[in-house]
């Protein structure tokens, strides 16, 4: 059996439970180390969930 998911992009979003967001790109290049590991990893197309999550502006997202 295969799994038809894809895999994680770079430019997939990471937002964390404070609202505060960044690539998964800068997050795997260790520019948020800092950071806790707890955190959402939003597919770049899924726009129901950017806006679900109050990011529609940030993305330019109507």
């Amino acid at each position: 059996m295969t799994n038809a998911t894809r895999a994680q992009s770079i430019d997939d979003i990471v937002v964390w439970p404070d609202g505060w967001w960044a690539t998964l790109g800068a997050v795997w290049n260790g520019h948020y180390n800092h950071r806790s590991d707890d955190y959402e990893i939003v597919r770049e197309g899924d726009v129901a969930r950017l806006k679900e999550l109050g990011l529609a502006e940030d993305f330019d997202i109507p």
